[in-house]
């Protein structure tokens, strides 16, 4: 039992390491397509003789972040999936005080997210995503004014999505809390 629990915690930590990934990987994405929609890194003649085509890739932003937000949103309700196994756990059934203690802080954990004091990353992670995809339709309605509506019309799609994915993610938390872990 105690190598289970011991595996438990590591996975989480895992998956939170994971999870801060997936948020280096976000800014990184968006910097490289906004970075190649606008044609840093070409010469000025260069850069002047290019098609619009490259604007196109701002639009591809806020997919990209609802992908990340997807994946982001997966390691934390795995996380949230583990420690309410930790916290449910038969206490009768464990014999040694330190998984005693880890179900107490698990618990802790647990008031502490119900208080919103955890909500902070996920937030942001949110924000971020609605903010460089409205910029990214801005620049591309500026930058290609001839297409604005499919602009428009691509980002409206893009924004909606990464909405969805927060409101299903904050559907499943919920019924996360609802889960009984099974006699054994």
């Amino acid at each position: 039992m105690a190598e289970t629990f011991q595996l438990l915690k590591q996975e989480i930590m895992q998956t939170m390491e994971s999870e801060h990934d997936f948020a280096k990987w976000k800014l990184i994405v968006v910097a490289a397509l906004g970075a190649a929609a606008l044609g840093l890194g070409k010469d000025s003649a260069a850069q002047s003789q290019g098609s619009h085509y490259e604007r196109w890739l701002l639009l591809v932003i806020p997919f990209a972040c609802a992908y990340i937000d997807l994946q982001t949103y997966h390691c934390l309700n795995r996380i949230l999936v583990i420690a309410r196994f930790i916290r449910q756990y038969p206490k009768e059934d464990i014999k040694q005080e330190g998984y005693q203690a880890m179900q107490r802080y698990e618990e802790c954990c647990e008031q502490a997210r119900d208080s919103k004091a955890f909500s902070l990353g996920s937030g942001a992670n949110f924000a971020a995503s609605l903010i460089t995809s409205v910029m990214a339709g801005v620049a591309f309605v500026r930058l290609v004014p001839c297409h604005w509506k499919v602009g428009l019309a691509l980002l409206a799609f893009g924004l909606a999505l990464i909405v969805i994915l927060r409101y299903y993610h904050n559907a499943s938390v919920r019924k996360i809390k609802e889960l009984k872990v099974p006699a054994g």
